[in-house]
């Protein structure tokens, strides 16, 4: 069975396991969103060929971009009014969105053993695109849910290990070395405590769910791009001047956005 062919059935088997997810009762969400979480990892260790593989740190990398993407999608789903034909398409959008995540992953497990193909710069830039939407809908479905202060922040900070451990992944696989020389805890611990801080923040202040997702969401594109530049070495002037306008701009945005009354 050729590689294309088993990306096919596993975002079909996806597909169809979201459309069930979304088709249960409320109440059976939870439940439901378990199911996915397995039938997800089966997925994709199937479709990538690395269920018997030995070194679980590229199991585990193989995985954590779908999961968030299926967890933040379908509470994100679950909370919007259902018809057949809206289920339908968005079950028909994450099939899609799964079989580009096969594409990406493909790409990354290429890399590990010849360096840098071709398409790695245009699997890591869609990459990055589908990990910053899953923090979206990740961080929507938090504050969703209205918990307490500490609580978001403390949420933030695991999800956000995650998604900094997959960037670090998807960066140092282009490296020489695989990026042993770099300090894993310090490129993934760092971001995530600056992410929860401001979750943090965020929860005292009046701006809303969407506004408040999409701030986490702008503040993590900055780091991820800093990030970046700094494990390829090339974190020059330019570089991080123009993040820092970007930080600026974004925090101009929200000061201004923010309704005190």
């Amino acid at each position: 069975m050729s590689k294309r062919i088993k990306y096919v059935i596993s975002s079909l088997l996806a597909a169809f396991g979201f459309y069930f997810f979304i088709s249960l009762p409320y109440e059976s969400h939870y439940y439901g969103l378990l199911v996915g979480i397995v039938l997800m990892i089966f997925c994709f260790w199937f479709g990538l060929g690395v269920i018997f593989e030995p070194k679980f740190y590229i199991r585990l990398m193989s995985i954590v971009l779908p999961v968030s993407f299926f967890i933040g999608f379908s509470l994100f789903v679950a909370l919007i009014p259902q018809t057949f034909i809206l289920t339908a398409l968005f079950s028909i959008f994450f099939g899609l969105i799964c079989y580009g995540i096969f594409l990406v992953e493909n790409v990354f497990l290429v890399a590990i053993g010849f360096r840098t193909p071709p398409l790695y710069r245009a699997a890591y830039t869609v990459g990055l695109m589908i990990m910053l939407m899953s923090a979206f809908f990740l961080f929507n479905s938090l504050f969703s849910f209205k918990l307490i202060y500490w609580l978001n922040a403390i949420i933030v900070l695991l999800l956000s290990c995650l998604l900094f451990l997959y960037l670090f992944f998807s960066v140092t696989i282009e490296l020489p070395d695989d990026g042993k020389d770099k300090n894993i805890v310090a490129y993934v611990l760092v971001p995530s405590i600056l992410m929860a801080e401001l979750a943090f923040v965020l929860s005292f202040l009046p701006v809303g769910i969407f506004k408040g997702s999409m701030y986490l969401v702008v503040f993590c594109y900055v780091l991820s791009g800093l990030l970046h530049a700094e494990l390829r070495e090339r974190l020059f002037k330019k570089t991080w001047i123009n993040f820092v306008w970007i930080g600026i701009a974004f925090l101009l945005a929200m000061l201004v956005t923010i309704s005190w009354r």
